[in-house]
């Protein structure tokens, strides 16, 4: 009677669940799966924190003006064409186009300091929320099939993962409530926030 009830003491705490959460990853529903990615399953919003800190700064993160990007898209399309055809008018268009390129290289910079400055705290922060919550992250790597199985408590997580193409980074920061054995979170182009490089 006593294992009984030990057994069922250990089926209703937290640390003896048998839950899990399989990630598939994919740039699209049925497409190539995305090998070798970290896969972090988180007890908080790690975008949340992030925006905690942000608004505790004094001082707004630098953004780059989407006019910028237009133009410098254009120029850059406007160089291949000179390019092609073997226009001598090339060269002003590289002159202009390096021009806009330093102006965003510049808020790029100021951005990348913001964020080192702003965020320096963010690992502590971090840390005291899972101290709150009683709980810690965990992480797998998906194999060649896309797939990462992280074991989990029942509750409310989120699934946190990066990966870096040639002009875009995908991130990933979807929520999940983990129940019953095995709970299954979908990653692909669709749902991660794509930030861009300039």
């Amino acid at each position: 009677m006593k294992r009984l009830l030990l057994l069922a003491a250990c089926l209703a705490a937290a640390g003896c669940s048998d839950s899990k959460v399989v990630v598939r990853a994919s740039l699209a529903q049925a497409g190539e799966p995305v090998a070798d990615l970290p896969v972090f399953l988180l007890p908080y919003d790690r975008q949340a924190l992030m925006d905690s800190l942000a608004e505790a700064s004094d001082q707004p993160e630098p953004t780059i003006p989407s006019a910028l990007v237009t133009q410098l898209e254009s120029l850059n399309a406007r160089e291949r064409q000179l390019s092609a055809a073997g226009s001598a008018e090339v060269r002003v268009v590289r002159a202009q186009r390096a021009a806009v390129q330093a102006q965003l290289d510049s808020i790029r910079v100021n951005r990348r300091r913001w964020r080192q400055r702003v965020f320096a705290d963010f690992d502590s922060v971090a840390g005291m929320k899972m101290a709150e919550l009683g709980t810690t992250a965990a992480t797998d790597t998906t194999d060649t099939q896309g797939n990462a199985s992280i074991a989990a408590d029942e509750g409310r997580f989120w699934v946190y993962a990066a990966y870096v193409l040639p002009d875009v980074t995908l991130e990933w920061n979807v929520p999940v409530n983990v129940r019953g054995d095995s709970t299954v979170v979908r990653l692909t182009r669709e749902n991660a926030t794509e930030r861009r490089f300039y």
